[in-house]
């Protein structure tokens, strides 16, 4: 689960900078959404800045992604759809509580941000179900010995 979990967080990270790359190309987009695109380069030419970027990721996420994959496990819920939509409800919620843009109101570039936040956050959502999420609530059991019936215990009987 902890290794799914941790995929997920890159699969996010991943989609984002997948997904600012593709926006930057709009005619009116923020010239810093250049810099977020070309992020994965700093995971290469920068590791300290890119475990730190990894970790905020998982320190911001973990406890509500945490009470999201608790309740699939104990419920085994399998389907896809309880770990897309979750998690990218989650990755909105934490661009909306931690972005300046949201300040005062949202205009079009942050909704727009808002909106590949949650598309990064399904994509992790769905990178954790392939991993982790479509076995959810299923355990291995060891099968137990049990004595056969007392009439087949005795010979002739």
């Amino acid at each position: 689960m902890t290794g799914a979990y941790f995929a997920g967080v890159l699969a996010f990270l991943l989609g984002l900078a997948v997904l600012f790359g593709i926006a930057s190309l709009l005619p009116d987009a923020p010239s810093y959404w250049n810099l977020t695109a070309v992020s994965p380069v700093i995971f290469v030419a920068a590791p300290v800045v890119g475990i730190f970027v990894v970790l905020l990721t998982m320190v911001v996420s973990a406890v509500p992604a945490l009470l999201i994959l608790m309740l699939t496990e104990l419920f085994g819920w399998r389907s896809a759809y309880f770990y897309v939509f979750p998690a990218a409800l989650l990755s909105a919620v934490a661009y909306w509580t931690f972005s300046f843009r949201t300040i005062g109101g949202l205009d079009r570039t942050g909704l727009i941000e808002m909106v590949l936040f949650a598309v990064s956050g399904a994509w992790a959502g769905l990178i954790y179900w392939a991993i982790a999420g479509r076995s959810a609530g299923i355990r291995n059991t060891v099968p137990t010995l049990t004595a056969p019936p007392e009439d087949s215990a005795r010979p002739g009987g």
